[in-house]
């Protein structure tokens, strides 16, 4: 920070902009990680606290509080800002510029040299090409030598420095002096017209053609010159610094009828009004003998838009570049007109990439405005919203006008990945009016408004539904083990909606231990599983006890798993489907719910297993031999698969 302070005087300056004054000290660095506090008494303490810091654009003091500008808060800048409590840090603060005679803006005047004599122009535009290099745009005419008889080219001229403003005949001198700041640059893009329309006979003059351009690129000397975008209002060239009161111009874009405005070496800024199709239905004119694409422009004749020298001048209408000035003359006795050369149309015309910001430096977007809906919350609950992922979010309320709640209050989140932000809303109960306004990269988002309203939830909170086990059938016989549509169907409830439930196979014959099976709970808290055999030729390889444990993703420490039971036994002992079982989580008591019922009589609480999906366990034996089960002492294994019975 101090290479920062000590070697950017603009960094200074920008603080003297922003109205930031004071001292700028820090307090002796504390032994514990709490924020420290700044007690502004030493300029050593202060450069101490912001060594290395870069970005710092802007400081000063005011109520014992620093304050900090910065273009963006870098990951230096918000430790320093959680370091000390006192710190202030405004994101959007740039690093300024200081004022050059040598800045190069729209509407300066410049000189051109034709051999042995020479003449003067006017900047129409400045900015960048796509590479980045700085340019000026003017008219093309001014790049050529012109035959004042015939119109014929003799010739290019060529570039030389800008003219002297103070002297300029905007300022009321004579101009033609030069500035001395050296040459310009040189022409690059330079097209005036089409061909010479010679001869009396117009029916034999060349159509005009969409490439009828009055338009030229300065390619500019940046060893010499800064191009600085805006266009000159000639208030400030008494001072020969014509970029120190300009309007800023923020794009290019077709003309609109109405007021107009333009700036030149010759008259200085000025104002008209643009001819209207209505009145003047022409694309193209007759400028010193060649047809040029554009729009007319008339002015009071006393108060004329445009005079020689003036040519090349930028045209502008707000914030946006129009055209520059190619010709003029006399409409009437009262007024005067001038022919612009329309900006948008030779930008295409030419191929020119024209940049008002350098590329790579351009502001970045302003982020979309959050999103956030009208919303009813409890005392101290969660305002919720959207905006761009990462954002940093500022939400700021106040009480509704004639609300009884007096609570104000503001409070920046960011945004998580999904663009989500949450704050948590007032205690107080009443209506209250929200914004929320997104920073991005010191960007801000226009602001979004909406209404929350605090209030109690009277309504009771339903008693949980205790949870149960369901196992049918308790008992089956073999070979129904073996049919995937009968099987063992084990129903739970009682869990939270989604919630993901786990079953497991705690004990059992040989083998099938530790088998797990997940489903989610329905919107009742329900889930079901179904365990079958698959080898029809061995049912007898099912024959046993299996021991069953149901857990909740969301269990706490204090519930226990939910446990039951069921029994493959022989055809002779068997009872083919049962008549299920209802556990209680210590082992079935013999008493079924029902939980393999075809869903008919399923009373919406989850306990009928029919109308649940349903997660199924296939217990395949392994063949080996002609229809042997038992090999080495492995009797079976487990497949998964997810099915749906309804």
């Amino acid at each position: 920070m101090q290479k920062k302070l000590v070697q950017s005087s603009l960094a200074i300056s920008a603080a003297a902009a922003l109205g930031l004054s004071g001292a700028l000290v820090a307090s002796p660095a504390m032994a514990d990680n709490a924020p420290q506090k700044l007690d502004l008494q030493s300029e050593a303490h202060v450069q101490k606290a912001l060594s290395g810091i870069e970005g710092v654009n802007a400081y000063g003091t005011d109520g014992g509080e620093l304050s900090i500008g910065v273009a963006k808060k870098t990951d230096e800048i918000k430790k320093l800002e959680k370091k000390y409590q006192n710190i202030k840090v405004t994101e959007g603060v740039k690093e300024l510029k200081p004022y050059a005679k040598n800045d190069l803006v729209g509407g300066a005047g410049y000189l051109v040299k034709a051999g042995e004599s020479g003449g003067a122009c006017s900047t129409g535009f400045s900015g960048w090409d796509g590479d980045g290099k700085p340019v000026v745009l003017t008219a093309g005419h001014c790049s050529k030598i012109i035959n004042e008889q015939t119109n014929e080219f003799d010739g290019d001229t060529t570039v030389d420095q800008t003219e002297k403003p103070s002297i300029s005949e905007a300022n009321g001198g004579e101009g033609f002096q030069a500035s001395g700041n050296g040459v310009i640059g040189k022409w690059g893009f330079a097209n005036f017209g089409g061909d010479l329309l010679e001869g009396a006979d117009q029916n034999k003059w060349p159509e005009p053609s969409e490439s009828d351009i009055d338009f030229a690129v300065i390619n500019v000397d940046e060893s010499k010159y800064n191009v600085k975008n805006g266009i000159t209002d000639w208030s400030t060239a008494d001072s020969d610094d014509l970029a120190k009161s300009t309007t800023e111009i923020t794009e290019v874009g077709a003309h609109k009828d109405g007021a107009i405005s333009k700036s030149g070496r010759t008259t200085g800024k000025t104002d008209g009004e643009v001819l209207p199709r209505s009145e003047y239905d022409f694309d193209y004119q007759n400028v010193g003998g060649r047809w040029v694409h554009g729009f007319g422009v008339t002015a009071p004749i006393d108060k004329p838009f445009s005079q020689p020298g003036d040519s090349g001048g930028g045209v502008y209408q707000g914030n946006t570049a129009v055209g520059v000035i190619s010709g003029g003359g006399d409409l009437d006795a009262n007024t005067s007109f001038t022919w612009v050369a329309d900006l948008d149309h030779s930008l295409e015309e030419s191929g020119t990439d024209f940049n008002l910001e350098k590329p790579g430096e351009e502001t970045p977007e302003a982020p979309a405005a959050p999103k956030a809906e009208d919303q009813t919350i409890e005392p101290e609950g969660k305002i919720k919203g959207k905006a761009e992922a990462g954002a940093e979010v500022e939400v700021k309320w106040e009480a509704a006008e004639g609300a009884q709640a007096d609570e104000n209050g503001a409070e920046t989140v960011k945004a998580d990945k999904d663009g989500n932000f949450s704050v948590e809303g007032p205690k107080a109960e009443g209506d209250y009016n929200f914004t929320a306004t997104a920073i991005v990269d010191g960007q801000k988002s226009k602001t979004t408004e909406f209404d929350v309203t605090v209030e109690k939830d009277e309504s009771e909170t339903p008693a949980p539904v205790e949870r149960e086990i369901s196992i049918d059938p308790k008992q089956i016989a073999a070979s129904d083990f073996v049919k995937e549509d009968n099987g063992v169907t084990i129903t739970v409830k009682g869990f939270d909606e989604g919630e993901k439930v786990n079953l497991e196979v705690a004990s059992g014959p040989e083998g099938v231990e530790g088998i797990e099976l997940e489903e989610t709970a329905n919107e009742n808290g329900a889930a079901a599983f179904s365990i079958y055999g698959t080898s029809a030729e061995n049912p007898e390889a099912y024959l046993g006890k299996y021991d069953v444990e149901v857990t909740g993703a969301n269990d706490t420490e204090d519930e226990a798993a939910l446990t039951g039971s069921f029994e493959v036994v022989a055809d002779e002992d068997g009872s083919g489907g049962g008549s299920g079982g209802d556990d209680d989580g210590n082992n079935d008591d013999g008493n079924a719910d029902g939980g393999s019922g075809n869903g008919n009589d399923d009373d919406g609480n989850g306990d009928g297993g029919s109308d649940l999906p349903r997660t199924g366990a296939e217990l395949t034996g392994l063949a080996a031999g002609a229809g042997l089960l038992l090999v080495g002492g492995t009797a079976v294994v487990l497949t998964m698969r997810r099915k749906n019975n309804n």
